[in-house]
């Protein structure tokens, strides 16, 4: 599987309007709109940790858990994906200073961080506050009760 890390957003608003919202906060310039291929907004920035461009992609959550499953990301209607291909080694650094930033910008939404959608590395929960979970946490079933104090609700 490839390498990559996500950050998930509750947001309830048209994907234009919470792209240019992440874009903003995060300084992004547009880079081309892929909702035809993938249904994503794309996005480029200047890594923050090395010399390099990291590639952002907004879209929709697609992410299905199994039937009768639940996922943590189910309640999150936007998905940050972060990909540093040139850095892959910095990649997981840099998805985590973003999501700090969309976290303290956007401190009434809720946010999830994850690594190939598979690992939940941190939450963040208005009132509540941002925790990260003790590493190899998944965003399955299995772990239901380590994250659901943690996510918002479908």
């Amino acid at each position: 599987m490839a390498d990559s890390d996500e950050i998930f957003l509750a947001l309830d608003e048209p994907l234009e309007v919470a792209a240019e919202r992440v874009a903003r906060v995060l300084e992004l310039e547009f880079n081309g709109d892929l909702r035809a291929e993938t249904g994503e907004l794309q996005y480029k920035v200047r890594a923050r940790t090395s010399d390099g461009v990291v590639g952002v992609y907004i879209g929709p959550n697609t992410f299905e858990p199994e039937p009768d499953e639940v996922q943590a990301m189910d309640g999150y209607a936007v998905v940050v994906d972060v990909q540093y291909r040139t850095r892959k080694d910095a990649q997981a650094e840099e998805a985590r200073l973003m999501f700090e930033r969309l976290v303290d910008a956007l401190s009434d939404v809720p946010a999830l961080l994850s690594h190939n959608v598979e690992v939940l590395v941190a939450a963040s929960l208005p009132g509540r506050g941002t925790h990260t979970f003790d590493p190899g946490t998944t965003v399955d079933d299995p772990d239901l009760s380590t994250w659901e104090p943690w996510v918002a609700r479908r």
